[in-house]
Parts: C-alpha cells; structure tokens; sequence
C-alpha cells in the first residue's frame, strides 16, 4: 500500500532567507489556523498570536544553533499529524492497465511482470531426443551492453547499462540513476559492449549493495531506492544521454519517413528484423561503411515501433536477433479494421448520448450487429450456460447420433458485423494489443452494449466466451493456438469441419537427384517403432554385426529433401509451418497432402538417408558415414512390443492422477499400417532389438557420465477425442456444436529409451559429419555452459540431478540456477556443447517430414554429398570434437578451405535470414504443444468436473500448495500437487492466515479452488493454513 504523508513541513529558505516575522506568519499559518478554530469561541484575537510568539522564538533561537534536519525533527514533534493511507489503484490482476490518464513518474518505475505462461517458458523444454529453451532470454548479456527496460503498463522506456550477472541476478543501472535486477530481463533493444572500458564499470559495480541470490533480499533494497550514486555514474548516466539525444535526432530528421512506418512496409502481414525494417524506412546513407546502421538510427526505429501498437507486435517469445527481436508487421487490412471498428464504436455511443454531428446510419449499422448477435447468444445459452470462466459450459444436448435435437435459428453477419467480430478475434483471442493499449476500450464497449455481460469484468476473457457462444470458435478452443499464431500461418478456426483432401489436385515432385548415389539395404531388418496410428513414419533403425565388440547402428531417416528442392513451394510452406503441431485435438502436419507421406513415410523400397555409428559395447562411438538407400525389409512394431522384447522398465513409477470428463470413445481397432507384434517376430529380429537396447543404454551412459540428464521430469498430457462432437450450424465461418470433448489427463513417460538414445546418436552423427566438412548447419547449443562447465558440473551433480533420480520435480529455484549456468539453448552455425545431453555437438535430423530445421540439414548434407560425388573425394578439412584425426583429416587440412559455394545455404544467410525465424516459429510451435496449450485443455476438464459437475469427485477439496515467487507483495505464484499445475494467490485471498511480506519461497500452505480462467490460462487459489 502506498502512503502519503499530510505533515507540514517549514521550508528551509523561510527559515534561513526571509525576514523572520514574515516567514514564520507564513509557514505557521496551518497551526494558527488550527488554534484559531479550536479557541475562537473563548479566547480574544489578541491570545491567538502568543503561542505563535513563543513558537517563533523557540524556532529562531533553533535557527541560530541548530541545521536544518534539526529543526525539521523539531517541527515535527511539535505539530504531530496523522498518516493518510491511500489505496493503490493498480489491478495487477486483469492484466490491463490505464497508462493513458495515470500520470506516473520515472522514480515509480517497475519491470514488466512475467506471465505465468513466459514463467513456465522459463522451465526449459526436457525430453529424451531435445532440450528445447522455451524461455524468454535470446541472448546472454555482459557488462557494459545497453538495454533498453520497459513499463508496458506505465508506457515508461528508459535505457540501462548492464553492470554483470551475480548469482543467476542481471544487475543494471538505468539513465535516471536507479540501479535494479532481474533474473530473467528481457529486452526489446540492445547495444552490444557499449561501454568497452571495464574500469568505467568498476566503480559503479562495487557501489551495488548486494549480489545476494535472493530474490527477495535484491527487491527489497530496489524498494528503498538504495544502489550506486548518481556522483559514480556520472560517466554512464551522460553516454546514455547522449546515446538517446542521436536517437532523437534521427527521428526528427527523418519524421515524415518514420511517421509512415506501417504503410512503407507492404500490405501483407509479416515478420521481419529491426535491419529489414531501417533499410526500408531509413536511407543508405546513415549506414557505416555501407553496411549497417549506426545503433541510434535502429533505436529511433524501434521507438516508432513501440509506439504503433496496432501495426507492430513484437515477438518476445522469441530470441533477439541482433539488436532486438523480430516484429510482427499487422496486414494492412487488419490495421484498417481495427481504425474503423474504432469509429464505428465511437460514433454509437456519442449517438446514444445524443451528439448531433455523428452518424445515424453507422449507429443503426451497429445496432443490427448488437440484435443479431443478442439473438444468437441467448439461442446458444440454451443449450450452453456462460461462465466466468474463459469457456462457454458444456453441452446440455450432448453429443453423438443419438442426442436431443438443438438448432439454432440464424442468418448471415453483415459486413458491419464480420468487421466487428474479427476485431474481437483480433483482441480477445490473438492478443492484438499490449497491457496498455488504448484498444482495450474498443473491446470493452462492445461488450458492454451487448447487454449480455452484465455482472462479468469486461475484459478480453469475456471477449473471448463471445466469440464461442456466437459459433466464430469451438467452444472448447484453445487461445494459445490464437495468440501464439505467427504470420503467413493461416488459422483454422473449425479444423473438425473443414473439408477432406478429395478434391486435392495431386502433386509433383521433383526426380530423385540423390538416385545414383543411392546404395540397396536389404542386407538387414530396419525397424519402424512408432505408434499404430502415426501416419508419417520418418525414421526407423537397423544393426549390423563388425565384430570385436563393435557394430554398425544404421538410423534410417525419410528423404523428402531429395525432390523438394530449397526454395519451391512446398520448401516455403515447410519454413512457414516449422513442424507438424501435436496439440491434442488441433494436429496439424507440416506437409498436409498425403501425396508427400505416401512419396516418403519410410517404407519397402522407400529412399532414406541413413546415418550409421559405429560403436563399442562400452557406448564408444568410433566411426560414422551418411549414406543415401533404399530400403527393402521394414518391420513396423509399437514402443510397447519393443519394451516388451528388450525388457525395458515401465512408467511404473508415475503418478496415478488421472482426470476424466465427457464419454469414453469407444477402443479403436484400426490402424495406419500392418504393425508387428513380440509374438511375430523371429528370433533372430528379438536378438536384434535387445543388442540395439543395449547398446542404446550404453551410449547413454557415456552422455551421463559426460553431464547428461539422467532422468527427466514426468509431464501432465490432456488426450482429447471428438468422437462425440456433432456440428450444427454453419454460416459465414459460423459453427455451433452439440456435444464436448472427451478430456482425459495423466501422467506421461518420455517414451522409448532405445528410440530416443538412438535418435540422439544420429544427430551426433550429422553434426560431427558436417563439421569435419565446415558446413554451416542448425547446431543445438548451451550459450555459456563451456565457460561455467566446473560450477555447472558441481551443481547438477549435487543438486539437480539427485532430485530428477528420487522422481522429484526440481523447485524453480533450482530451473533458475540451472538456466543461469547454462545460458539458455540455441541455435547457431558453429557448434558449441550441448551439454545436458552430454554431446559436444548435436544437430536435429531424425524427422525432415515433420520438422522444418531437419530438413534444412538434410539439404545441407545432400548437397555436400553431391560435390563429394562429383570432385571424387572427400570435402573433410578438420576432425570433430573428441575424435582423433585420421589420414582423412590429414589430407584435409592441406586442402584450400574455400567458402562452399554448392550448398544451398550459406552461413550468412542462415544466421541473418533463417534462424531468426526457425528460433521464433519452433519456440511458438514447443509452446502450443507441450507446454501452454496442453495446459488450457487441463484447465478445460478442471472446469467441468469442478463447475459444471463432470466427476467432481475426482477434484480434491483442498491442495498443497508451494509458493514460488512472491510478485511485488501482491500476489504468490506457486505450484499445486495436482498434476502440477500454476497456480496465484492474491493478496485478497490470504484469508489472515500469513503476511505477503512473511512469505518465502518454498513454503507450503494448504489451499482451496477460487477461480479457474481458461483463456489466461490461470488458476487462483485461497489460503487456509500454513503447512511448512
């Protein structure tokens, strides 16, 4: 709570420079008056003025002999006053902020707190075949670099100086001159080494009051105000200065080009980079050397940027390139719909308060979008109940072709009213706008002349139950697929009802170019282990026997790279889409016609590229090629009947938790292809499998003993059928539906051990082979676990790992200091260790049908593959990391290492074109599947078994809660120990039971359910008692 002080206070320059009589008659006015008002009725003027006498001889004798602090201290003993305690009138909780009439100053300055989704991104994604940085950190900071920090809420941008990382804490001091911290900063711009003297730092570095690694130690010294002086930073505080009055130059030099920014950049939506967007909007010649821009003119840039929220979004879910991160350009279209909802609104409503010079027909315009609409919602509500809680409630009609019947009675939207309802599309559910966007109005007081949402705050939560109880979304849709959507991605809002591939034109590819190289396989079993109902089966393995202890392990992968070429239409289409979508309900393939999977899905007589391992029973991996064949005996069999063969242990130590709402789909029996069985295999293919299992683990124990994750933490995962589902009506992209989803959620195991050690080994096979031949490829990195290898190795060794052993979920402190020492993962064109995988290179190539950035490699090596082919020998240069140099290294290295011309990529291309946008686009796509959008369909059945009495019994009363992180005293994050879900306290919900400002994290209370919002992807929780 805020406090403001009603003291009066006597100004020094009274005391010290005026005439005494006058300036004591003044300053002591307020306690004349308050005498005055007290005596008046007994007393005569003329006792009104001693007690102002001898007050004023006191303070004069003070004066003489006291300084002024003193006399201030006196003061305030002599004319005791009550504290005034104001209300704060922030709403931390609604997410929407009034920055427009707030006036709030530099010195009330405050980050931008993470979502929870951003703090669950902060928990890298881990599984058996990737460590996939889901987390907001692009880059690593240093000392001395230049950030820009922000106050959406407050519209308040000032410039920092980072001054180093101190135990998982980034320390910066801003140009106003207040030093504070973050654990997990971003930043929408950045100046590399823009102070390049470490010893202009030095000063300012020893001045911080603390690098204590507690978070709540750090918040409390930025609260009062205490870091480095002004006086140390004088240097900083004037290259910050002068860095943001250039900025400002170049703005105003070139306003008439900036202020048109979004109409310079084209008519589609897009992504581009902060370069892309100065070379259109600035001229060439600002450039240096002709090459870049000077880092004040892509600042000026990046301000315009920020200030157009309605053209611009940037995209801090994923990594900063460079400068700062992409930006989504908004289409012109949109941009225009949102201008013209925007007058549309405005002039309804001055209408209705009987203003003269607005429109009567765009009033009745939107008027008849308010009855059709009012129409349609209470026809829905009687088959569905609103609720507060981000979804419409559960079908009272059920589903199946046995159902009651329920229509509605509708017509098609006007124009006016398809503008209206894509607005709200725009807002509610793609999160068009930021906290503090004056948009959030236009939203509102639509909502709020429906009439329908009288008691609910009208937010884009309420928006988004709009838009399902008018049929514009499923009612059981998913916002993440929304909000994480990025351009040139087109959006299937009823993907249950669109229309088959019938009537698809078949399609071309291009010859085989691989078909001379190509070698026969039939030598050897290869063994598809995938599940009965994957359609697009794109690896498969195989064991040949060398002897002496050692075997050639043949990964065999689908070769789509070998007739779509780099650059074609369905090469585009692959970039656009990054990989097929796995979320439950919503799949997606990347390659949607079936002409491609039935070209490629490994198969008999089905071309790969194989990438083989030789290795020692020791998991040694001594040699390695990459060979293009045909396949010829394929055997597909379930990880089951594998695990079954090889006598791998179960998921016997998950947890039995399972959530289940809607009706059961009855079994299926079908499947995509002929799949084996234990029973059906020969002898010969069971001994097989057991030696691929154990020379699986064996590699495996190698990557542990070389830091690897021995374990991995076991994940919630909602399965969905809509078997039951019946759609209704359709009109205009309108859809009603009778029947819901059948959710089921439990505890999920990380698969196969033997596929996905085997799979790892083949991205280590096609990074060393790549490197060994300087081809730039994807290589997966850890950012800074080389140069914190010791304390990386210390920390997971004795704290992180023995917790992942015990089947215990690691608590966040420790996912912090773990991605502190680790730097985040990446992408990059040189390798670098991963090291939680315990490999010293590793690139992804086991799924180029499924995974954009696989068959970017494949394209790579295959090039590669063809220049071998034609100069009639090897393009090796250099051994890999950890292997001995050969005669074939040898030979290499007197070799000219010319920049390889045939490939169809080169290094500079993928760093300043591609990988921008692969990081983006397989971050969103790692979001959506495994971590946001498999939440809200947990979310979903909590709703209706706790609200909507779906099996309310399989909802505990109370939980356990663990609190993580206290946010600015008004609000608790933490875990519950019910499918380990995110879960808030505020402050209103503390129920006396403990002070914010006593809680820590790691303590454990027991709590009860207040509320569950779906589309924010929420829970909120009440405090009963104290646990521990």
């Amino acid at each position: 709570m805020r406090r403001t002080g009603r003291q009066n206070y006597v100004c020094w320059r009274c005391l010290n420079l005026r005439p005494a009589e006058t300036a004591l008659r003044r300053t002591l006015a307020p306690v004349t008056a308050s005498l005055s008002a007290v005596t008046a009725p007994s007393l005569p003027s003329s006792a009104f003025r001693q007690p102002v006498r001898s007050v004023s001889l006191a303070l004069r004798s003070s004066a003489q002999e006291s300084r002024i602090r003193e006399q201030l201290r006196q003061w305030e003993a002599e004319n005791p006053s009550p504290t005034r305690i104001g209300l704060a009138d922030d709403s931390p909780g609604s997410g929407i902020f009034n920055s427009m009439s707030r006036v709030r100053s530099e010195r009330s300055f405050k980050l931008d707190l993470f979502s929870e989704d951003d703090d669950a991104a902060s928990h890298s994604h881990f599984d058996g075949v990737d460590v996939v940085d889901l987390g907001l950190n692009g880059q690593v900071l240093d000392a001395g670099d230049l950030v820009e920090v922000s106050s959406g809420q407050l519209r308040i941008r000032l410039l920092a100086i980072c001054l180093g990382k101190y135990n998982g804490h980034d320390h910066f001091y801003t140009n106003t001159g207040k030093w504070f911290t973050s654990r997990n900063f971003r930043s929408g711009f950045v100046v590399k080494r823009f102070i390049d003297d470490p010893a202009e730092l030095q000063a300012v570095i020893d001045a911080i009051p603390s690098v204590s690694p507690s978070s709540t130690v750090l918040n409390e010294l930025q609260d009062l105000n205490i870091g480095p002086s002004r006086d140390l930073a004088a240097s900083l505080i004037r290259k910050m200065y002068a860095f943001q009055s250039a900025a400002r130059l170049i703005h105003q030099t070139y306003v008439e080009r900036l202020s048109r920014a979004q109409t310079r950049l084209g008519e589609d939506e897009k992504l581009m980079s902060l370069r892309e967007i100065a070379d259109v909007l600035l001229p060439a010649s600002l450039k240096r050397s002709g090459t870049t821009f000077p880092p004040e003119a892509l600042y000026a840039v990046y301000s315009v940027i920020c200030q157009d929220d309605i053209a611009f979004e940037i995209m801090q879910r994923g990594a900063r390139h460079h400068e700062s991160y992409l930006v989504f350009v908004q289409s012109a279209f949109e941009r225009t719909n949102v201008y013209q909802v925007e007058h549309l609104v405005r002039n309804f409503w001055e209408h209705r308060c009987g203003r003269g010079d607005t429109s009567a027909p765009q009033a009745r315009a939107f008027s008849v979008f308010l009855d059709h609409a009012r129409s349609v919602i209470d026809q829905a509500r009687r088959d569905r109940a609103w609720s507060p809680h981000g979804m419409a409630g559960p079908s009272r009609s059920g589903g199946g072709a046995d159902s009651e019947p329920f229509a509605i009675q509708t017509y098609p939207w006007s124009e006016t009213g398809l503008m209206i309802i894509r607005f709200m599309q725009h807002w509610a559910a793609s999160g068009g706008f930021p906290a503090s966007s004056r948009c959030h109005w236009i939203g509102a007081s639509i909502l709020r002349a429906l009439d329908r949402y009288e008691n609910a705050m009208l937010d884009n939560t309420t928006g988004w139950t709009f838009l399902q109880e008018i049929g514009w979304i499923p009612p059981w849709d998913v916002s993440a697929r929304h909000y994480l959507r990025l351009p040139e991605l087109e959006l299937d809002r009823h993907p249950n009802v669109s229309p088959g591939q019938a009537d698809t034109p078949a399609i071309t590819l291009e010859p085989d170019r691989l078909a001379h190289l190509r070698q026969d396989f039939a030598r050897s079993t290869v063994y598809c282990i995938d599940s009965a109902d994957t359609l697009d089966v794109d690896d498969g393995i195989s064991l040949e026997e060398v002897g002496d202890g050692e075997y050639w392990v043949h990964i065999h992968v689908a070769d789509p790279a070998s007739r779509i070429r780099p650059g074609s239409e369905w090469a585009e289409h692959a970039a656009v889409r990054g990989q097929t979508s796995y979320l439950t309900g919503f799949y997606r393939r990347m390659f949607d016609h079936d002409d491609i999977r039935e070209a490629f899905s490994l198969g008999p007589n089905q071309p790969t590229l194989t990438f083989s391992a030789r290795v020692t029973e020791e998991g040694r991996l001594v040699d390695y090629k990459v060979t293009p064949r045909a396949l010829r005996d394929v055997v597909y069999i379930t990880p089951e009947d594998v695990s079954s063969v090889c006598g791998e242990a179960g998921s016997s130590d998950l947890s039995h938790q399972v959530l289940e709402v809607g009706t059961r789909p009855a079994a299926v029996t079908a499947t995509a292809r002929r799949m084996a069985t234990a029973y059906e295999l020969s002898r010969r293919q069971k001994t097989e499998l057991k030696t691929l299992s154990r020379l699986a683990n064996a590699l495996q124990r190698a990557r542990i003993e070389n830091g690897a994750m021995p374990a991995f933490p076991p994940r919630p995962a909602a399965k969905v059928s809509l078997d039951d589902i019946v759609p209704l009506t359709t009109t205009d992209g309108s859809v009603h539906y009778r029947g819901d989803p059948y959710i089921r959620v439990s505890y999920q195991g990380q698969g196969s051990a033997l596929v996905s050690s085997l799979m790892q080994l083949a991205g280590e096979v096609a990074a060393r082979w790549c490197y060994e031949r300087s081809i730039p490829i994807p290589y997966r990195v850890s950012l800074l676990a080389a140069q914190n290898a010791d304390s990386l190795r210390a920390f997971t060794r004795d704290v992180f790992y023995p917790k992942l052993l015990a089947g215990e979920t690691p608590p966040q402190e420790d996912f912090h200091t773990l991605m502190a020492l680790v730097g985040g993962f990446d992408i990059a064109s040189a390798p670098a260790p991963q090291v939680l995988m315990g490999l010293d290179l590793y690139t992804k190539v086991t799924s180029p049908l499924r995974r954009y950035p696989d068959l970017l490699v494949h394209w790579q090596i295959e090039a590669a593959l063809l220049e071998e082919h034609r100069r009639g020998e090897s393009l090796v240069t250099k051994a890999s990391p950890g292997q001995p140099p050969n005669e074939k290294h040898a030979r290499g290295a007197e070799k000219k290492k010319d920049v390889p011309s045939f490939l169809p990529f080169d290094k500079h291309h993928l760093e300043e074109t591609v990988f921008p946008r692969m990081r983006v686009r397989e971050r969103h796509g790692k979001l959506l599947d495994n971590n946001i959008g498999n939440n809200q369909w947990i979310l979903q059945a909590l709703v209706r078994a706790w609200r909507f009495g779906e099996g309310p019994s399989q909802i505990p009363r109370t939980f356990r809660f663990t609190a993580s992180e206290i946010l600015l005293r008004h609000s608790i994050r933490g875990r519950l120990d019910w499918f380990d879900l995110r879960a808030v306290v505020e402050l209103e919900h503390m129920n006396d039971v403990i002070l914010m400002a006593e809680v820590k994290p790691g303590d454990a209370f027991r709590v009860e359910l207040v509320n569950v919002n779906v589309h924010a992807n929420k829970v909120y929780v009440r405090l009963l008692e104290k646990i521990e």
